[in-house]
């Protein structure tokens, strides 16, 4: 008899979805189901849901909707199914073949609510698994304040008791970003879920952010910088309260909310202010305020952590404008290619690369080839194509890059480029202490750039 439902998302990517269906047709323990929740409103991978169906025991498949987001689908998936336990997945992502199986075993030992795994995080981006993850796969009694947990809130893989989902009348907040982080705080903080971490169970957590750009309804724009900080001031207020009660009393520089706030920062900064160009300039007061806000709090040594966690960026000196950003950048990128079938990948990729101080610039023959996202920022300077260069030189701030390769940038590159050995003209933006053994020039010329 199966105890575990394992709900899957599915929209329109075929070979993403089979991906995920094969990983659970490899589980070595089949006490589970499989109901795959189509929605999105696209049926071009009906037929493969249809066939797995068919194919397999267990495997069933339900329409949503259409336009219906992740949690709502998933809030659907819960309906439908009075099975004991609930795994949510989305097509792309991949569960290790023991996992059901140690998902079980943990159950049995702790009766928790809450089932926290390993989290590889796979993709166009670098592979690692997720320490703060890991920290909570090894723990069978997950304190609700515990740090690790506090830096995994909006993390997907758990599995959830689902009479606990009963018992508060628990569903997923439908909205597009952050309803991981809202939910979990409910069930943490809110409904006092018992949490044990299995750490034979590895959820891959597929990311294409930086080849495919964000993921439908979880763009960095102000509707959902708004969702973020209401959860996380309602988080910091929980767990200021939690402090309260446990030892009556509270100064504010208890090593938990101190974690908290770190963790609100970090949401912060890797989810909105490095994707700065894609915020609008009242997205990026509300994100420069918020950041004072949390900045008052922090302590010294937590300032000092901040110092080293973000030596990449602007801090505290924000920018509160795209115009004050795109006329100050750190480096200016002449772009001295005309493989422009591949400009739109290359752009986007310095889009949605770690650092946002940056100004482009491109010849008025490659301006069809910009993607309609970027074709707007303050940032890119289009110029004629004749005397092109000798135009972007006159023109260009900071230090000049000529860039011959259409390759689109590994994310992390202009981050690096801001922690290697540099000649005395980049000296002033350099902001890390840590110089690497190669020189920026050498850098630059395995990236298919040249620093001038």
């Amino acid at each position: 008899m199966a105890r575990i439902t394992v709900i899957v998302t599915a929209y329109k990517d075929t070979e993403r979805l089979k991906y995920t269906l094969e990983s659970l047709c490899e589980q070595t323990n089949e006490e589970f189901d499989v109901l795959i929740v189509q929605c999105g409103g696209h049926d071009g991978n009906l037929g493969e849901i249809k066939a797995y169906c068919n194919e397999y025991v267990g495997f069933s498949w339900v329409q949503a909707p259409e336009k219906t987001l992740i949690p709502e689908a998933r809030n659907l998936g819960v309906e439908k199914t009075d099975n004991e336990l609930l795994l949510f997945m989305q097509e792309g992502d991949y569960l290790a073949p023991d996992s059901i199986d140690a998902f079980m075993k943990n159950y049995e030992e702790t009766k928790a609510d809450i089932l926290c795994p390993r989290l590889y995080i796979s993709g166009e981006s670098e592979p690692y698994y997720l320490d703060w993850a890991d920290m909570l796969a090894t723990v069978p009694h997950i304190g609700k304040v515990d740090e690790a947990l506090l830096h995994t809130l909006d993390v997907e893989g758990r599995v959830y008791k689902k009479k606990f989902f009963d018992l508060y009348s628990l569903r997923v907040p439908a909205q597009p970003a952050f309803y991981n982080t809202a939910f979990l705080a409910e069930c943490v903080f809110q409904c006092d879920a018992k949490l044990s971490g299995v750490a034979g169970a590895i959820y891959d957590c597929h990311s294409g952010v930086y080849a495919n750009g964000f993921a439908e309804g979880a763009e960095p724009n102000l509707e959902n910088l708004k969702n973020c900080c209401e959860i996380y001031d309602r988080i910091a207020e929980i767990v200021k309260t939690y402090i309260e009660e446990e030892t009556e009393g509270f100064t504010g520089d208890e090593y938990t909310y101190q974690e908290i706030l770190f963790v609100y920062f970090t949401v912060l900064t890797d989810r909105f202010y490095r994707y700065f160009w894609f915020l609008s300039d009242e997205a990026l007061a509300l994100l420069c305020k918020k950041y004072d806000e949390i900045d008052k709090q922090f302590t010294q040594s937590r300032h000092d952590k901040l110092a080293t966690a973000f030596q990449d960026l602007h801090f505290p000196n924000l920018y509160t404008t795209r115009a004050d950003a795109a006329a100050l950048p750190m480096v200016s990128l002449l772009i001295d290619f005309t493989d422009y079938d591949n400009l739109g990948r290359f752009l986007s990729s310095l889009y949605l690369g770690r650092l946002p101080f940056f100004a482009v610039y491109l010849r008025e023959s490659g301006r069809a080839y910009v993607p309609e996202a970027i074709s707007e920022m303050e940032n890119l300077h289009i110029l004629p194509d004749e005397g092109f260069f000798a135009a972007a030189r006159a023109e260009a701030e900071g230090v000049q890059i000529n860039v011959r390769s259409s390759d689109p940038l590994d994310p992390k590159v202009l981050s690096e480029l801001s922690c290697t050995k540099a000649p005395a003209v980049f000296y002033q933006y350099i902001f890390a202490s840590k110089r690497k053994k190669y020189s920026a020039k050498t850098f630059l010329k395995k990236k298919g750039m040249s620093l001038r």
